[in-house]
Parts: C-alpha cells; sequence; structure tokens
C-alpha cells in the first residue's frame, strides 16, 4: 500500500510535535524514521496508525484520503518497543487475538484459526513455543512474536516503534536480518522509528530524517550518507569531528571558511602520517582501540588542544604503524564539509596534495 502524507502537523498542547510534513511512500518500500528524542518520529507513525488525530493535513492510502478513517479501517499491524504481548494468554492465544475479534462475520473459523497461527509461528521459528506464556520467552522470542500477531490481522503497511529498542546489541542484529529478510518474502509496506543510525542505513531501502517536528531530508542510505542535505544530518549520520570558528579558519587555509563556519570531517577520512607535511596538523595520540577489523585513535592537537577521533582498517594500521599513546603524529584533513551560517549552505571541498576540487552546496531548513 503506498501513502501519501499532506501538511501533516501535530500539537500537544504548546508543543508541536510534527509541523508541516510532506513524505510519500511507495507501495513495498521499507523506510526508516531516523531522528533524536523529540524529533517527532513517533507522533508521525502514530498518526499513520489513526492512534492520533492530526491538527491540520491530511493522510491518503493508495490516493484515498483515510484522515478520519480508524485504527481497524487502515489495516496496519503495529509492533511496539517493549512487546505489548498478553502476559495471561500463551503465544498461540496472543498470535491468534487479532483473528478472534473480528466481527463475526468475517472471523475466521476455530480451524482457520489454528492453521494461520501455526503458520505464522512456523514463519518466525517458533512453533515449538505455542503453549508458553510470554514470561517464559527471551526478548527476541517475544519480539518475533508480536510481529507475528501484528502479521496474523493480514495488514496493508507494516509499524514498528523502535522494535528492537529493549534489546542487547547481538540480538539486535540477528533480528535486523531476520526482518529484513521477511520484508522481502512478504513485500510489505514497512515503516519503523529508530534513533539508531545505523540499523537505518542497514535496513532500510528509504531514510527519512527528522529533526525538531521536521523532515531535514529523504533518499537512501547511501544518498543520506555520502550526499547530506545540511549540517546536522551530516553530524548527525556516523561519527564526525568538528571543528568551529576561528580555529577552522586558521588551521584549514584551503578550506574558504568565516568566524561563522563549522567544519565537518568523519573520522577515516583523516590521513595520520609520522612526518610531517605542509597540509597537517601536528597531534599527540591519546588512546588507541585495535580490537576488530577497524583500528580507533584518539589524538589532541598541539595547537588548540582540540580532541579528534581518526580510524583506519587494522590491515592499513599494520602497513603504516604500529604508532603508540603519546606520539606525535600529523594529522592530513583530506575531506571538510564546511557549513556556513550566514549563506546557509554545506560546501565539500577535497584537499588533494593541495587541490581545491569542487564544491556543492545545499540547504538549512
Amino acid at each position: 500500500m503506498g501513502i501519501k502524507i499532506r501538511n501533516v502537523t501535530k500539537a500537544f498542547g504548546t508543543y508541536t510535535a510534527i509541523q508541516d510534513i510532506n513524505l510519500q511512500i511507495q507501495k513495498g518500500d521499507f523506510v526508516a524514521l531516523l531522528g533524536p528524542s523529540g524529533s517527532g518520529k513517533t507522533t508521525l507513525l502514530r498518526l499513520i496508525a489513526g492512534l492520533e488525530n492530526l491538527d491540520a493535513g491530511k493522510i491518503f492510502f493508495n490516493g484515498i484520503d483515510y484522515t478520519a478513517k480508524t485504527v481497524k479501517e487502515r489495516k496496519v499491524g503495529f509492533v511496539f518497543q517493549h512487546y505489548a504481548l498478553f502476559k495471561h494468554m500463551t503465544i498461540f492465544e496472543n498470535v491468534a487475538f487479532g483473528l478472534k475479534v473480528k466481527p463475526r462475520k468475517i472471523r475466521p473459523t476455530k480451524k482457520e484459526i489454528k492453521e494461520k497461527v501455526m503458520e505464522l509461528l512456523k514463519f518466525v521459528q517458533l512453533e515449538h513455543l505455542a503453549d508458553r506464556y510470554p514470561a517464559q520467552l527471551s526478548g527476541g522470542q517475544r519480539q518475533r512474536i508480536a510481529l507475528a500477531r501484528a502479521l496474523a490481522v493480514e495488514p496493508e503497511v507494516l509499524l514498528l516503534d523502535e522494535p528492537f529498542g529493549a534489546l542487547d546489541a547481538k540480538v539486535r542484529q540477528e533480528l535486523r536480518r531476520w526482518l529484513r529478510e521477511i520484508h522481502q518474502k512478504l513485500n510489505i509496506t514497512t515503516i519503523f522509528v529508530t534513533h539508531d543510525q545505523e540499523e537505518a542505513l542497514e535496513m532500510a531501502d528509504t531514510v527519512v530524517i527528522m529533526n525538531h517536528g521536521k523532515i531535514e531530508q529523504i533518499g537512501s542510505p547511501e544518498e543520506v550518507y555520502e550526499k547530506p542535505a545540511n549540517a546536522f544530518v551530516y553530524s548527525f549520520l556516523g561519527k564526525v569531528n568538528e571543528f568551529k570558528g576561528e580555529s577552522l579558519v586558521t588551521n584549514f587555509p584551503h578550506v574558504k571558511g568565516t568566524e561563522e563556519a563549522v567544519g565537518y570531517i568523519r573520522p577515516h577520512e583523516i590521513v595520520l602520517h609520522q612526518q610531517s607535511n605542509e597540509n597537517s596538523i601536528p597531534a599527540v595520540v591519546i588512546h588507541i582501540n585495535k580490537a576488530g577489523s577497524t583500528v580507533r585513535f584518539e589524538l589532541k592537537r598541539l595547537d588548540t588542544d582540540e580532541l579528534f577521533e581518526v580510524e583506519m582498517t587494522s590491515d592499513h594500521y599494520k602497513k603504516q604503524g604500529p604508532f603508540h599513546k603519546g606520539e606525535i603524529l600529523y594529522a592530513e584533513f583530506k575531506n571538510i564539509v564546511l557549513f556556513d551560517r550566514k549563506t546557509n549552505s554545506i560546501q565539500t571541498e577535497k584537499n588533494v596534495q593541495g587541490e581545491v576540487v569542487s564544491a556543492i552546496s545545499s540547504y538549512m531548513s
């Protein structure tokens, strides 16, 4: 089912949670609503579900105005962060609940309900737990049961609100792959809320980045990461080092900045040398983390005492290093992204052996 959100606004008292949102979601798309706490992403999800009433605007499902439709009429499946399973019901009864409460005219028979529930439990690979209760399951198992219950009513849209937020890192990683596989099998329009950038970039076809009740950027994971629309998107997605004002102008002469500028660079874009060159800045190594496939450094600039982070692959480290805590290294900032508050623009300037290569401008919404 395709969804169109047009000029939608929602306030709670004097607080405006969503302000004039416009968004089009294609049928079968896997969409992440990504943003910090308070950005409005959960409110938008609840508006789509019909769990909240709009103050302004309209919501269309397949081109039909669904603004005034009830939750039941919208045919959405909703999965919450904390499962919301009925503790006094078995796993089978939890999954069957939505089918049993359907109006008598369209309610399946007991045999059909049993077949449907067991089919779904098999689908989420938990059919052997049908007679157990939620308290007897792990967090990951409970979340899979919550998803099976949402799918039981055959929704045309699947909505997930921070579905993996209460789980540990390993279980979250496993469920991400599992949910992506389910989406590919069912091809159901799926919208999930998350504040986890890695989760959104790994799972979604389309990422909608929100902040203060507005949409900052919409695009594929590659687009929003490689071509951020503004300073907020750049700084929010992934790790980033930030340099401000006079420090930026004085120490990065190849960047045409002002005291109003903020410069950004990602840790993996900084190159470390043991010898200085005309484009490098001296820094002392504060900490080195060599665990895993990526080596991470924390360094302090000798000129400004500012801290910054650098990342390189372990293979690169073995060829270039070893480096040591307390050692003086020379950092070359190959790719600075400059945000100018006065012009509301972003410039990406690459300094390769002293040559400045092109620039791109955008907007600050």
